[in-house]
């Protein structure tokens, strides 16, 4: 088993295993992506610890409250390569917004991406959705 803690930062990005290995969590950063390459090469270095820590049994809360929206087809485009290949065989996965906006955002995309998830402004919500409970 691997101790919760720490697995990967940069200036872009903080990722860490939470509540006994049970919830991978990717904390966004409020520092601004320069260019789409920026986004990919954030994440790169991620892909694979994920792969060797395993997907299988646990869920992936994915924290952009600190994030400056991004929108632009060419960052859209990119965004979606990087959840392409983030997202695909955690349990569940819950995005954690700051706003009303926030959430109509990863509402359009949690359509264009067909991948079930859960999106709040509400960290309890979403952990109640991972089935855990009084955290």
């Amino acid at each position: 088993m691997i101790a919760d803690g720490e697995l990967f930062k940069n200036e872009y990005i903080t990722v860490s295993l939470e509540y006994g290995g049970r919830v991978v969590r990717i904390l966004r950063s409020a520092v601004p992506y320069p260019n789409p390459e920026a986004v990919e090469q954030a994440y790169a270095g991620l892909f694979p610890i994920l792969d060797r820590l395993g997907r299988s049994g646990r869920c992936l809360l994915n924290d952009q409250r600190y994030a400056i929206g991004r929108n632009e087809p060419e960052y859209e485009a990119a965004f979606a390569r990087v959840r392409s290949r983030t997202v695909p065989g955690f349990q569940r996965i819950g995005t954690l917004v700051q706003s009303k906006v926030g959430l109509l955002h990863i509402s359009r995309l949690i359509r264009e991406d067909r991948v079930e998830r859960l999106a709040s402004n509400n960290e309890a919500e979403i952990l109640e959705y991972f089935g855990i409970v009084g955290a």
